[in-house]
C-alpha cells in the first residue's frame, strides 16, 4: 500500500518498493530460509544420528548371546555349539594350508589325548582341560598374527580363530570351568616365511584334532547329564 505525503499544493505517493525497503525484505527472507534451512538440516542430522543407533542396536541384538549362559546340559549345548562352529573354520583353512609333509616342532602346544573312556569323564575336568588347552592356542595364534603383521601378510582368519576362541572361554567360565593360569612357553624365531607357514600349519592340524576330541567329549557329557 503506498503513502501520500502532502506538500503544499501537490501530493505525493511514496513508493514502498525503494530499494531499502525491498533490501530490508531481502534480508528478511534470507534469514527465515536459513532459518528453515537449519531446523531442516538439524532434523536430518537427528535422524541420520538415529537411524545410525537404531542399527548399532539391532546388530547387537542379533549378535548377543544371553548375558548367563545357562548352566548343566543346555550350557554344554551352548558350548557344543560354538566349538563345532570353531571346528568349522578350522577345517577349512587347514584344508588350505594342506602340507603331506612338514616338521612338527612345536612342542608348546598342548598334548592331545583323544581316548575317551565314557565312564571316567567329569564334567569340571574335561571343561578345565578344555579351557587350558584353548588359552595355550590362543597364545600360539596371537603370537602367529603378530609375525604376520610383522612381514605383511593377511591374518584376517587367525584373528576370526582366535576370537572365536575368546567367545569359547568366556562360555567356559560361566558355566564353571575352573579357570587356570598358562605358563607362556618359549616360541622358536620365525626368521622366514616358510616357518612362519610352518608353524601356522602345525597349529591348525593340531587345534583340528583338539576340537574333534572335545566335540565327541562333549556329546557324551550331554547324554550323561
Amino acid at each position: 500500500m503506498s503513502h501520500s505525503v502532502c506538500h503544499g499544493p501537490y501530493t505525493i505517493k511514496e513508493n514502498p518498493f525503494t530499494s531499502s525497503n525491498v533490501s530490508r525484505v531481502i534480508c528478511t527472507l534470507c534469514l527465515l530460509l536459513f532459518t528453515v534451512f537449519g531446523i531442516i538440516m538439524k532434523l536430518s542430522l537427528d535422524c541420520i544420528f538415529l537411524l545410525i543407533v537404531l542399527m548399532t542396536c539391532v546388530e547387537l541384538f542379533v549378535t548377543a548371546r544371553p548375558a548367563n549362559v545357562p548352566q548343566g546340559k543346555n550350557g554344554l549345548k551352548i558350548l557344543d555349539q560354538d566349538l563345532r562352529s570353531l571346528f568349522k573354520i578350522v577345517s577349512e583353512e587347514r584344508q588350505r594350508n594342506n602340507l603331506n609333509d612338514f616338521e612338527q616342532s612345536l612342542t608348546s602346544l598342548p598334548p592331545l589325548n583323544c581316548g575317551i573312556d565314557q565312564k571316567s569323564l567329569e564334567v569340571s575336568s574335561t571343561l578345565a582341560q578344555l579351557y587350558s588347552g584353548l588359552k595355550s592356542y590362543k597364545f600360539h595364534l596371537d603370537w602367529i598374527q603378530q609375525k604376520q603383521d610383522e612381514i605383511g601378510s593377511d591374518y584376517s582368519m587367525t584373528k576370526k580363530v582366535a576370537h572365536q576362541i575368546q567367545i569359547i572361554s568366556k562360555v567356559l567360565k560361566q558355566i564353571g570351568a575352573p579357570p587356570s593360569e598358562l605358563v607362556h612357553p618359549s616360541l622358536p624365531p620365525l626368521k622366514t616365511a616358510w616357518s612362519l607357514f610352518q608353524a601356522n600349519a602345525e597349529i591348525y592340524d593340531k587345534l583340528y584334532f583338539f576340537c574333534h576330541c572335545y566335540i565327541r567329549a562333549l556329546r557324551v557329557l550331554k547324554h550323561s547329564q
